[in-house]
């Protein structure tokens, strides 16, 4: 792991940082995205202690990344800088709007400093890439040692997981102790609700957001649900609502065996 100060957090992040594209052209204007990213700059701005783990590419894109991520109150020790990737990039999106996503197999994987602790560990964007799953499996024991909720946003994207075996999943979710994911996600991995509950810790709190928005969470408390109140969520309104998971978590220090009213509150943020 990176070395760093000893330094707490509400919310460490950890995971996936993407380009996203607006305009029409050949020089669209990127913005930063990426599960982990956008959920480290809405629990910044609900004023959570938050440090992000990824890695961005060592260009200008990259470095005004962190720059900016820092400049939002965001811990970024990190925020590691590796060479761009060029090996593939997919353009997802229609119209005016869409995500650069590159790809390659020997990616650099998350690491998280050996310095920070944190409340709740959320780890977003799950790849079937083994470096990758094993860094963040890592991430996710040694959280759950220190007493650290654990939070696996699934986050599946099916430009990376398209002919992959979705099984790789597996042995993260059962150091989860929140598993978040949609209904795109699953059917992006070919598994149903009962597949990842089948797979997941049995005292595990499962968040799921339906194609229209509506948000339900299952545990030793029963089941909570929170209606659609308007169009289907977009990608980042899905990410400001696992930040609103992990606030939440946060803030009460515990899932809660019995606390319905927490995941009311968690998923109406």
């Amino acid at each position: 792991m990176l070395d760093a100060p000893r330094e707490r957090f509400d919310v460490i992040c950890a995971g996936e940082a993407l380009a996203l594209w607006n305009g029409i052209g050949l020089q669209p204007r990127l913005r930063p995205g990426g599960g982990a990213v956008n959920a480290a700059f809405s629990l910044a701005r609900r004023g959570l202690r938050v440090g992000l783990a990824t890695v961005v590419s060592d260009d200008s894109f990259g470095r005004a990344l962190r720059s900016r991520l820092e400049a939002a109150g965001v811990g970024v020790a990190g925020v590691m800088l590796a060479r761009p990737r060029t090996d593939l990039v997919v353009v997802q999106g229609t119209g005016t709007a869409g995500e650069l996503v590159s790809y390659r197999e020997e990616e650099k994987p998350v690491d998280v400093p050996d310095g920070w602790s944190s409340d709740v560990l959320l780890l977003s964007g799950l790849s079937p890439v083994v470096a990758e799953a094993a860094a963040l499996c890592k991430a996710a024991r040694a959280a759950r040692r220190a007493g650290t909720i654990v939070v696996v946003d699934i986050n599946a994207r099916w430009q990376v997981w398209a002919g992959r075996d979705a099984r790789a999943i597996r042995m993260l979710l059962r150091e989860a102790d929140v598993v978040r994911c949609s209904a795109r996600d699953l059917a992006t991995l070919h598994l149903d609700v009962g597949d990842v509950r089948a797979a997941s810790r049995r005292d595990a709190v499962l968040v799921v957001t339906g194609e229209l928005g509506d948000a339900i969470a299952t545990g030793p408390f029963g089941e909570v649900t929170v209606p659609a109140t308007g169009s289907p969520r977009s990608i980042e309104e899905g990410d400001a609502l696992t930040a609103g998971v992990c606030a939440a978590l946060a803030r009460a220090g515990s899932p809660g065996d019995d606390r319905a009213d927490l995941w009311r509150r968690a998923l109406g943020d």
